[in-house]
C-alpha cells in the first residue's frame, strides 16, 4: 500500500506567504467557479424542467378543454333532444286542435247546407204557391173578362 497524504495543513505550512495567498485565492476562485457552475447547472435544470412542465401543462390543458367541450356537447345534445320532444308534443297538440276545428267546421258546413236545402225547398214551395194563387186569380179575371166580353157582344 502507498503512503497516505498528510493533509492540507502540511502543504500550506511548506508554502511561503505569497504562495499561500495565491493558493488560497486560486482555491477560492475554483470554489467560486464550481459554485457558479453548479448554479448554472441548477438554473439550466430548472429551466428545462419548467419547459417540460409548461409543455405538460399545455397538453393537460388541451386534454381538459377537449373533455370539457365533449361534456358540454353531450349536455347541449340532451337539451336539444328534450327541446325537440317538447316541440314535437306542442305541434301534435296544435295539429290535434286544428283537426278538431276542421271537423267542427265540416259539421257546421254540412248542417248549414242542410238548412240551405230546406230553406230553398220551402222558398220554392212558397213561390210555387204564390204562382199558383196568381194563376188562379189570372184565370178568374180571364173568366170575368171573357164573360164581360161575351156579354158586351150579346148586347
Amino acid at each position: 500500500m502507498g503512503k497516505k497524504g498528510k493533509g492540507k495543513g502540511n502543504k500550506l505550512v511548506k508554502m511561503s506567504e505569497e504562495e499561500r495567498a495565491r493558493y488560497l485565492q486560486m482555491r477560492a476562485d475554483m470554489n467560486e467557479e464550481t459554485r457558479r457552475r453548479k448554479m448554472q447547472l441548477i438554473a439550466l435544470y430548472m429551466k428545462n424542467k419548467l419547459k417540460r412542465e409548461d409543455a405538460f401543462c399545455r397538453l393537460n390543458m388541451a386534454k381538459t378543454n377537449q373533455e370539457w367541450r365533449s361534456i358540454l356537447r353531450q349536455v347541449k345534445i340532451q337539451d336539444l333532444r328534450s327541446e325537440i320532444v317538447d316541440v314535437e308534443l306542442f305541434f301534435k297538440e296544435a295539429l290535434k286542435r286544428k283537426d278538431q276545428v276542421i271537423q267542427r267546421l265540416i259539421g257546421d258546413i254540412n248542417s248549414t247546407e242542410d238548412m240551405y236545402a230546406n230553406l230553398q225547398q220551402s222558398h220554392m214551395e212558397k213561390i210555387d204557391r204564390i204562382i199558383g194563387i196568381h194563376r188562379s186569380r189570372i184565370e178568374f179575371f180571364r173568366c170575368i173578362y171573357e164573360d164581360d166580353k161575351q156579354a158586351v157582344l150579346r148586347e
